[in-house]
């Protein structure tokens, strides 16, 4: 079972999910990349190899959990968090704890097993944020989740298991100590220039 741990000296809260270790593998141990299209659970034709899809964008006509489709989102196989656990929060010691509560997500941009993002058409491009856009507007009716992030690992010194195109979206009960400083910084600057830092940045 996931776990969130904070860390009581700098206050920054950590996911620790054993499970992770046990996720496939599509890279070689020099980093030269496999192309077993068969053994791929993101290619058409192994949507078995997956959780059930939350949402597709397919043919008409074609079933879920089938081919037909040119955008998957299916839950992770091996998640980080569950959103079926409860948050449960707790202490032990001088050490705050929860229950590893959260959605963790994989969207399948592509059937393409050899593509990635800059290969991909503009309106795939396109499709794919639409897919991150239906699947952050699904997760915010939960008022468990505090925080959505989209990220996307390219190649096996990214972080990235399956080199089938594909990027990663996890909900969390918590406002990452990072972010919520960038905010504060963020409204410290308007506060005392009344001007947005970032549009100022963009200028600039």
């Amino acid at each position: 079972m996931p776990e969130l741990r904070k860390d009581p000296i700098i206050g920054r809260w950590v996911i620790i999910a054993t499970e992770r270790s046990k996720r496939p593998n599509d890279y070689k141990v020099n980093d030269v990349e496999l192309n077993n299209k068969e053994d791929c659970p993101f290619c058409p034709g192994n949507e078995h190899m997956t959780p059930s899809e939350i949402l597709s964008y397919r043919e008409a006509g074609t079933g879920e959990n089938s081919p037909g489709w040119w955008l998957r989102v299916v839950p992770n196989k091996f998640p980080a968090l569950q959103v079926e656990s409860e948050i449960n929060r707790t202490f032990e010691g001088i050490y705050d704890k929860m229950n590893g509560f959260g959605a963790h997500e994989v969207i399948i941009e592509t059937t393409e097993h050899d593509s990635h993002l800059a290969l991909m058409s503009e309106k795939a491009i396109e499709e794919s944020l639409w897919a991150y856009r239906d699947r952050i507007m699904d997760l915010k009716k939960d008022s468990r989740f505090k925080y959505i992030l989209i990220f996307k690992n390219h190649g096996s010194a990214a972080g990235a298991s399956l080199s089938h195109p594909h990027t990663q979206l996890i909900a969390i009960p918590i406002i990452p100590k990072r972010v919520k400083e960038e905010m504060d910084g963020a409204k410290d600057y308007y506060d005392y220039k009344e001007r947005c830092v970032f549009c100022d940045i963009i200028k600039n």
